[in-house]
């Protein structure tokens, strides 16, 4: 009997631990039923060039994050049309005008767009697992027009 009670008590310890037994987050789901309104600037290929934590903190030709970006960049078509990395059809994702959704993920991510010098940049909130699941804040790719 004592080696049944150690046993049952040393397999509640990963419980403990681990928070098995709490209730977890639940995920996030952003509002992505918004009607299509035009956005002539969008329209066109787009390049990342940077991840932020937040928009003020970018500096063109002063790259923040040091590794290879994730995403390599974004074509808006009439419609609410998305490519993916400017050649690959990407059906998940929709834009109306400042915001990008994805149907899978249930996100939908704010865009503006600045000129800074000769060049115009978007700002596109990245909401990533660490959003809809780890609820931290979005940090944002930096896109150049093409």
């Amino acid at each position: 009997m004592k080696m049944k009670v150690a046993i049952l008590c040393l397999a509640l310890i990963p419980i403990s631990i681990f928070g098995c037994g709490q209730k977890s987050q639940e995920r996030i789901v952003d509002d992505i039923n918004l009607p299509f309104i035009n956005d002539p600037a969008v329209l066109g290929e787009w390049i990342s060039v940077d991840f932020v934590k937040e928009p003020p903190l970018f500096t063109p030709g002063a790259k923040i994050f040091k590794k290879d970006l994730y995403l390599k960049g974004l074509a808006f078509l009439p419609n609410g049309k998305i490519l993916v990395d400017n050649k690959t059809d990407a059906p998940w994702f929709a834009w109306t005008k400042g915001v990008l959704m994805h149907s899978g993920d249930k996100t939908a991510s704010a865009y503006a767009i600045k000129a800074i010098g000769a060049k115009k940049y978007m700002f596109l909130q990245w909401k990533s697992g660490d959003y809809f699941i780890r609820h931290q804040t979005p940090q944002y790719y930096v896109l150049e027009k093409k």
